[in-house]
């Protein structure tokens, strides 16, 4: 199932996900839990739901539209990830509640 290859990806060692989007908060990246479906606070004062085409972009082009509190570190993975990979880690972030 695509969510179970997203918690693959995310947690493996090839991407770094798990070591800045940490559950517990501490990470130098948002935590993940919940955000699916949720208004995401960003940098610029404005927000955003965070819908599919908004973690697809996160992915992708994370200084796109960067959550407040945070720095635009994480690198863009576009044409790093297939976007079969792109799907399985929003169905990831999706399951996580």
């Amino acid at each position: 199932p695509p969510a179970q290859a997203g918690q693959a990806l995310f947690t493996g060692p090839n991407f770094g996900c798990a070591t800045c989007h940490k559950s517990d908060g501490t990470g130098p990246g948002p935590r993940l839990e919940g955000v699916a479906g949720s208004t995401v606070p960003l940098a610029d004062g404005s927000s955003v739901v965070a819908d599919d085409n908004y973690l697809r972009e996160s992915i992708t082009n994370p200084a796109a539209k960067v959550v407040k509190g945070y720095q635009p570190i994480m690198p863009p993975f576009q044409g790093v990830l297939s976007d079969k990979e792109v799907d399985a880690l929003t169905a990831y972030i999706r399951s996580l509640k």
